[in-house]
């Protein structure tokens, strides 16, 4: 079944958390979350108040793919929800560099 949503290779993803250890994938069942802090000094520049903007990213499993379906972000100014569309949306480019 083809999904019309961000994807990545679960085992590709698997190997990229591995590598950068702030990253955390929470499975249950077929629903998948990655929750990350960007700990790059870029981004830690630009935080609201400088306190910690969270990042996560919530799909599924399907045929060895993770899919990702809402992209959600948690800062000093409040929670932010993007439902996510098309395979190559906007939010989810950095994907295709992992």
């Amino acid at each position: 079944m083809e999904h019309d949503l961000p994807s990545i290779e679960e085992k590709k993803l698997i190997d990229y958390i591995n590598a950068n250890r702030s990253y955390i994938l929470k499975k249950n069942g077929d629903g998948v979350e990655l929750r990350f802090v960007p700990s790059f000094p870029e981004a830690q520049n630009h935080f609201p108040n400088g306190e910690e903007v969270e990042h996560i990213m919530v799909g599924f499993t399907s045929n060895g793919r993770i899919y990702f379906t809402r992209f959600i972000t948690r800062s000093s100014f409040g929670e932010t929800v993007t439902e996510l569309s098309g395979e190559d949306d906007p939010v989810m480019l950095w994907l295709k560099f992992v």
